[in-house]
C-alpha cells in the first residue's frame, strides 16, 4: 500500500491543497491572471481542470515516490522533492501535456515556466509533506 496508493493519494491531496492554492495565492497578490481551481472543462475528457490535474498530479506522486526513495525509515527529501515538482512537473506540463492539447511552447516562456516552477515545486513539497503523515513505521504493527 505504501508503495502505490500512498503516494496517489498523496499527490491527488497535494494538488488540492498545496499546487491549486498557490496558484490561487499568485492570482490574489496580482501576479497571474488564472486563479487556481479551474473549473474549465479539461479536453477531451470533460472533467474540471482541477481534478484531472489532481489525478495527473497523483500519477506523478507515484514517480516521485518510487524515484526518491520515500520510506519510514530514511530522511525526507525535502529538497529533491520541490526540485522534482518544479522541475519535472513543468516540463512534462510544457512540453508534452500541452502540445498534445495542441498548445505549442511559442514566444517568452519564462513566466509561464516560473509560475509553473513555483506551483509544481510546492506541489512536490506538500505531496511528500502528506506521505510522510500518513505512512507507518514497521514497528508500529
Amino acid at each position: 500500500m505504501q508503495k502505490i496508493i500512498l503516494p496517489f493519494v498523496s499527490g491527488f491531496l497535494a494538488s488540492l491543497f498545496f499546487h491549486e492554492s498557490t496558484l490561487a495565492l499568485m492570482h490574489a497578490a496580482g501576479l497571474i491572471d488564472p486563479t487556481g481551481f479551474s473549473t474549465a472543462p479539461f479536453m477531451p475528457l470533460g472533467m474540471p481542470e482541477f481534478i484531472a490535474n489532481a489525478i495527473w498530479s497523483a500519477v506523478w506522486a507515484i514517480a516521485m515516490a518510487w524515484l526518491l526513495r520515500v520510506s519510514p525509515e530514511r530522511p525526507a527529501p525535502w529538497v529533491q522533492a520541490f526540485v522534482f515538482g518544479g522541475i519535472v512537473l513543468t516540463a512534462a506540463s510544457t512540453f508534452v501535456v500541452d502540445p498534445l492539447r495542441g498548445i505549442w511552447p511559442t514566444g517568452n516562456m519564462a513566466p509561464r515556466l516560473a509560475v509553473g516552477f513555483a506551483a509544481n515545486a510546492v506541489w512536490g513539497w506538500g505531496a511528500l509533506v502528506f506521505m510522510r503523515a500518513f505512512m507507518r513505521y514497521e514497528d508500529e504493527r
